[in-house]
């Protein structure tokens, strides 16, 4: 999408960049560090027990990314002293790419999502200079409708591929219970669709239209069908490139880029289908609350171990840290460092190994 940006609209792009394509590959690169073991569920667990402990600015996978490449994680770069550099020594602009929501906790905007906390409050007013508050730059603009695309098609086609989410029996036309099921959740996500609900009728119409399979044609992974798949997706990513335009007035109107309506609806409502078939299904559940209990298990263990002076519990890669610490604050951040670092067979060979379990 950046090379197709600065082809077709260089002019724009020198009035509203910088935009280079190496910074905006390595933000989207970036873009999902934050996520702790088993995704979201474990984010919101994370954020009210770090939240629960007195640090009000919470857990949050975009912050936890930004925290991540300007300070926990490790490259070769060295300072004058020959001493290691925290972070990866990313440049300004591969940094803002990478804030996605460039305001800290407690925003009344957007109270639900923010890019940084009060730890890299130094780094980031670093990284913001110059840029009207709140406004995304362009990379970030970038980045954030690549993830809604990658979400919206490539998320969905591999849970189809694997029998998980049934497009093709959503296109019968007469007594369709999969559709009906699809378009009762959807409204049942978002009723804010309702008022409006006829565009995002059209939009699955246009979607289910266009899908190379019918009903009583099974995906089979030939290289046919590989390749009708393709096509499909194909088309849709150029389409949504396309959609995406440049905003000559951008410093005005605080967003530098656009996304065509129609392209937009699409996109959420191909969303739908994985939230539907995959995101909330029933037998999730069950494993999905014991996830959460081994993250809120091993949070609580270690940030007692931590004021126990029990470094030995902590993986190698994280005690030096911790015995660093000089506050209940650092701790309790450090700690969700920790669990957010594991992935989850770690989690849940230290969350049976403390319950005494087998290992």
């Amino acid at each position: 999408m950046t090379e197709y940006l600065i082809y077709e609209h260089a002019s724009t792009v020198a009035k509203l960049g910088p935009l280079d394509p190496d910074a905006a590959e390595a933000a989207g690169l970036a873009h999902d560090l934050g996520h702790p073991p088993f995704g979201h569920i474990a984010e919101y667990e994370l954020n009210e027990l770090v939240r629960g402990e007195g640090v009000l600015d919470g857990y949050e996978g975009n912050a936890q990314g930004f925290r991540i490449v300007t300070g926990l994680a490790s490259s070769d770069a060295r300072d004058r002293n020959e001493g290691a550099i925290a972070g990866l020594n990313l440049t300004r602009m591969t940094l803002n790419g990478v804030l996605k929501y460039p305001w800290g906790s407690g925003d009344r905007q957007q109270p639900k999502k923010w890019g940084y906390y009060k730890t890299e409050q130094e780094i980031f007013t670093w990284v913001r200079y110059g840029m009207p508050p709140r406004q995304r730059s362009l990379i970030a603009e970038i980045m954030d409708w690549a993830d809604d695309i990658t979400f919206a098609i490539h998320d969905l086609l591999d849970f189809y591929r694997a029998g998980k989410v049934p497009i093709d029996r959503c296109k019968r036309r007469q007594d369709n219970r999969e559709r009906e099921r699809l378009i009762e959740g959807m409204f049942r996500r978002k009723p804010e669709w309702l008022p409006e609900r006829n565009k995002y009728f059209d939009a699955l119409e246009a979607i289910l239209d266009s899908f190379p399979f019918e009903p009583e044609q099974r995906y089979r992974d030939t290289k046919e069908d590989r390749a009708k798949l393709f096509d499909w997706s194909t088309g849709l990513i150029r389409y949504f490139v396309q959609s995406f335009s440049l905003a000559s007035q951008g410093i005005q109107t605080n967003a530098l880029a656009h996304v065509a309506e129609d392209a937009r609806n699409t996109a959420e409502v191909l969303k739908q289908f994985t939230w539907e078939y995959v995101i909330e299904n029933q037998d999730l559940a069950v494993p999905q609350s014991g996830q959460r209990e081994a993250v809120r298990n091993v949070f609580k263990q270690l940030l007692s171990a931590s004021s126990k002076k029990k470094y030995y519990l902590f993986p190698p890669a994280h005690q030096e840290a911790i015995q660093h610490a000089r506050t209940k604050r650092e701790r309790v951040r450090l700690v969700a460092d920790t669990v957010s670092d594991m992935t989850e067979r770690e989690i849940m060979h230290i969350h049976r190994g403390l319950h005494g379990l087998a290992i």
